[in-house]
């Protein structure tokens, strides 16, 4: 029997009709509660977008740092009827599995998959592959931080381009804050730091006590409950939901 067999597991995840954390969960036989605390949103496509992306066959690289990102991307491009004909000789970096499945997806292929699992790494695998002269398209969320545009404005020519904004849901589930006021649930995960900051906004702060049982995926999640005095249970820096499921259930194995 699974580890995870009538686990209930409450994901804070934003809804997501390829959210394979949740397939790969429920396939082992856990129970999984949608607690979305944020909702991604794509960027409308404004005057400043259109001309970025009407240059974008003059970049040398485009960098993405999540799916989320490059799906937004794709979208503005089919939105200006720009083939990825476009981009044929443009390098692209990407870090996460997911990432470059969705460059993938829509027919381009990564030059570069960073070796790690954050802009800290996929900064430390550009460096020393760009050039003085490159000119670097960021894609990313307006919540990024500039992890990115830093590191790289002393060898390259880095451009930040946010294609997607993040968004708080208004209305929570009632009978969930209740349930999880109850204790009825075996682990509650978090993927971002602003999933976990608006679970503490909405949560009574009792709720974070020692006994609060959650999973984190990422170092900047786990720093951020770590900064509030939230110790997770289990962190993993797999992303991907085979893996990160698979670790989860050697957790409750144990």
């Amino acid at each position: 029997m699974s580890g995870l067999e009538n686990k209930i597991i409450i994901s804070t995840r934003p809804l997501s009709a390829d959210d394979s954390i949740k397939r790969n969960l429920v396939e082992k036989g856990a129970r999984v509660l949608d607690f979305p605390m944020i909702e991604i949103c794509p960027l409308k496509l404004g005057e400043s977008i259109r001309e970025l992306l009407q240059q974008i066959a003059s970049f040398q690289w485009i960098v993405f740092t999540s799916k989320n990102g490059a799906d937004c991307f794709f979208k503005l491009l089919t939105q200006l009827s720009i083939k990825t004909d476009a981009i044929d000789q443009v390098k692209i970096a990407v870090v996460g599995k997911k990432t470059s499945e969705e460059v993938v997806k829509n027919k381009c292929t990564p030059y570069l998959l960073s070796t790690g699992t954050t802009s800290v790494d996929l900064l430390q695998d550009l460096i020393g592959k760009v050039v003085p002269t490159d000119r670097i398209l960021l894609v990313l969320g307006e919540l990024a931080d500039n992890t990115l545009e830093q590191g790289l404005e002393n060898v390259a020519s880095p451009t930040r381009l946010n294609v997607y904004q993040t968004l708080y849901p208004g209305v929570h589930s009632k009978e969930l804050i209740e349930s999880i006021q109850r204790n009825e649930y075996d682990m509650i995960l978090f993927t971002s730091p602003s999933g976990f900051e608006q679970f503490k906004k909405i949560m009574p702060e009792k709720i974070l006590a020692t006994d609060f049982r959650s999973a984190c995926i990422g170092r900047t999640t786990e720093k951020a409950m770590i900064n509030s005095n939230c110790q997770p249970r289990f962190v993993s820096r797999r992303s991907e939901g085979e893996s990160f499921v698979n670790e989860l259930e050697l957790y409750f194995n144990n």
